[in-house]
C-alpha cells in the first residue's frame, strides 16, 4: 500500500471514529425529562459568498424546513450577513435575519433575528481545522393574537472539527465534519414556544467545482417546548443538505 493509501486509509478511520463518538454521545448531552419525543425533519439551504476584498465578503444563506417531511409545520428563512477577518484565527460576524414559520393548525410565527459573531480558528493539526463559534443573537417573535412581540436573547457556541480533503477511491475532494453547539437564552423569556438546548452535526461534504461545495449532514437536535402547565424535551433528528456557492 502506498503512503498517499495508507494517509487516505488513516483520515477516513479518524473521520468514522469521530463520527461514531458524536453519535453516541448525543442523546446523552442533554438531561432527559419525563415527557420526550422524536421527530424528523429536512432542512436545506443555500449560501452565497462574494468577496468584497480579501477580508471583507457577503455571506448570505436563504433556506426551507420541514416542507419535504412535515405536513403541519413549515419555515422559509432570509439570512443576509457579512464577514470581516481580523486576523488569519479570527473572523468577525454580523446580520440580519428573517424567518417566517408556517404552522397549520396555529397563527403564522415571523421572527427578525439580528446577530453578532466571532469565529476563532486553529490548531491546525496536520491539516484538520478545529474552530470556536461565538454568536449572540436578538430574537423578536411577533404574536398575531396578541399584535406583540416577544423577545429573547440566545447565547450559542460550536465547537467543530473538520478534516482535511481526502479521496475515495478515484473521486475527490470529499470532506467531513462534526460539530457540537449547546444554547442559553436569557433576558426575557418565551412562554408557549421551542428553545433550543443542544446540537450536534456530523457531515460529509464535497468540492463540486472551485465555485461550488455541498455537504449532508445529520443534526441531532434537543429543544426545550415550555407552556403554562409542563415542560417537556423534543429530539428533533434533521438530514441537512447545503449548498454553498461563491461568485468569485
Amino acid at each position: 500500500m502506498s503512503m498517499t493509501k495508507r494517509s487516505t486509509s488513516k483520515q477516513l478511520a479518524l473521520v468514522f471514529l469521530l463520527i461514531g463518538l458524536v453519535i453516541a454521545a448525543a442523546p446523552r448531552l442533554a438531561i432527559s425529562q419525563p415527557f420526550e419525543f422524536n421527530e424528523f425533519h429536512t432542512w436545506t439551504d443555500v449560501a452565497t459568498i462574494y468577496k468584497f476584498s480579501n477580508a471583507f465578503r457577503y455571506d448570505g444563506d436563504y433556506g426551507l424546513r420541514g416542507v419535504l417531511s412535515d405536513d403541519d409545520w413549515s419555515l422559509l428563512y432570509l439570512r443576509p450577513s457579512v464577514r470581516y477577518r481580523t486576523h488569519p484565527w479570527l473572523t468577525l460576524h454580523g446580520g440580519m435575519a428573517l424567518f417566517y414559520n408556517f404552522l397549520k393548525f396555529d397563527d403564522d410565527i415571523p421572527e427578525l433575528r439580528p446577530w453578532v459573531g466571532a469565529r476563532f480558528v486553529g490548531p491546525r493539526p496536520r491539516g484538520w481545522i478545529i474552530s470556536n463559534y461565538l454568536r449572540l443573537e436578538y430574537r423578536a417573535f411577533y404574536i398575531d393574537s396578541t399584535k406583540t412581540w416577544d423577545t429573547v436573547w440566545r447565547g450559542r457556541w460550536q465547537l467543530q472539527v473538520r478534516t482535511p480533503d481526502f479521496s475515495i477511491r478515484s473521486a475527490e475532494n470529499f470532506y467531513a465534519l462534526a460539530s457540537l453547539e449547546p444554547f442559553n437564552n436569557f433576558g426575557t423569556s418565551i412562554g408557549g414556544t421551542l428553545v433550543d438546548r443542544i446540537r450536534t452535526n456530523i457531515g460529509m461534504g464535497k468540492r463540486v467545482t472551485p465555485a461550488l461545495r455541498m455537504d449532508l449532514n445529520y443534526l441531532f437536535h434537543r429543544i426545550r417546548v415550555s407552556d403554562d402547565s409542563q415542560e417537556f424535551d423534543v429530539d428533533d433528528h434533521v438530514l441537512r443538505l447545503r449548498f454553498f456557492y461563491h461568485f468569485n
